[in-house]
């Protein structure tokens, strides 16, 4: 397959050219081999790729992560044995349950066997294992450093999936809880509220101010449903079509990482499997340009990726992260010094690494005292919108008993 490149010499010229090439892995391979940093990678045109997306550590729809975290970690176990990847591909081929992985396994273990590097049996398969995996394992295998390689990206998803699961378990209550709370002020407004008020209205008593604004309301949305609904359903079509926008995408992002109550745990997570990613790209072997945009792929938050592009221009002008870093207003200075420590000690890998895990672990924590706070918070406010309704429908009741006397 025909790919076209733009790099960068190492005289700082930008080259572009065809390249003959497995996958836009093997692409970069070949651009390392003659001093060149590849700056943009793609299939030539009027070709197919033959890939589906990729970026970072995605896969195909049919590869769950969880399969993907399992398979590389008893690949990593498996070479840490001493036993060579042919053999260990085909025993986990040979033992996985997903039909679709098992042909994906066989075809790489047959293209192992016939010679091929493991890096382009992969790369044949980018869709799924993406490019950071692929990436990773081809610096992996220059370096000789495969079983730890192996064993770094398994950990990598762990952390991810953990870090699912934990958002999961501790948003699923609070939403729960909002929900239920909406479903019974729906049925207060639209089913008791018009009962009581047909009640009140033949018994010729005098609605408090509060019972008469509810009734109110709750008969306009009654009779003009039709109106209200549609002006609900366009509203909502018209957040839809904003946040799935360029400039509502970016104002969504910008505003998670800048948000009062949630941005010490968006950044904390976000910049730390940012960091965590690149720190592993590097410490497998990944240049550090291509570990960048490796890294840059990954990340879903707009903003977060213009870091990366300034990065990246920094780092192809022959500067460093540091400033960059330094001058970004959601990096924390600490982090932000540590990577400037790290620059210039030579200890960026190492670096990287343990500040991602720090702040992912910090983003966890912080995560949970933020569902902490608001689990009291979402009761206290429900509470208080279903006692108005139900006291606005208690009044006149207590005002009826009292005449009654």
């Amino acid at each position: 397959m025909q790919y076209e490149y733009t790099a960068k010499s190492t005289a700082g010229e930008t080259v572009t050219g065809l390249l003959a090439a497995s996958s836009p892995a093997d692409v970069q391979r070949q651009l390392r081999e003659r001093d060149l940093f590849a700056l943009a990678v793609k299939p030539a045109v009027g070709r197919r790729s033959g890939l589906g997306r990729s970026g970072g550590l995605r896969w195909g729809s049919r590869v769950s992560k969880r399969e993907l975290m399992a398979l590389t970690s008893q690949l990593a176990v498996m070479t840490r044995a001493g036993i060579d990847l042919a053999s260990a591909l085909y025993d986990v081929a040979r033992q996985c349950p997903n039909p679709t992985l098992k042909r994906i396994l066989t075809k790489i273990h047959e293209d192992v066997l016939s010679g091929s590097p493991v890096s382009t049996a992969l790369g044949h398969h980018e869709h799924v294992f993406g490019r950071s995996y692929v990436a990773a394992v081809a610096a992996a295998e220059t370096a000789g450093r495969l079983p730890e390689v192996l064993d770094r990206l398994a950990g990598l998803l762990r952390t991810e999936l953990r870090m699912r699961s934990t958002l999961r378990t501790l948003l699923t209550y609070p939403i729960l809880l909002a929900s239920v709370s909406g479903l019974v002020l729906v049925a207060l407004m639209f089913f008791v509220l018009p009962q009581f008020a047909g009640v009140f209205e033949q018994l010729d008593i005098p609605l408090p101010a509060i019972t008469q604004l509810l009734v109110g309301i709750s008969t306009e949305l009654r009779s003009r449903f039709w109106l209200w609904g549609g002006l609900a359903a366009g509203a909502v079509a018209a957040f839809v079509g904003f946040v799935t926008s360029a400039t509502g995408h970016r104002y969504f992002d910008n505003l998670l990482l800048k948000l009062n109550l949630i941005r010490d745990v968006t950044q904390s997570l976000l910049l730390g499997r940012a960091f965590r990613l690149l720190g592993t790209m590097l410490e497998s072997g990944v240049p550090l340009l291509e570990g960048l945009r490796l890294t840059r792929a990954s990340i879903g938050n707009s903003v977060l990726r213009e870091l990366f592009d300034d990065l990246e221009h920094e780092v192809v002008n022959g500067r460093g992260l540091a400033n960059t870093f330094l001058s970004c207003p959601f990096v924390p200075s600490a982090a932000a010094q540590m990577i400037a420590t790290a620059e210039r000690t030579g200890t960026l890998a190492m670096v990287t690494q343990l500040t991602g895990e720090f702040y992912e672990e910090e983003g966890e924590t912080r995560l949970r005292d933020l569902a902490t706070v608001l689990e009291p918070l979402i009761i206290v406010v429900m509470g208080v919108v279903v006692a108005f309704v139900v006291v606005s429908v208690m009044l006149p009741v207590f005002d009826f008993a009292a005449l009654a006397r």
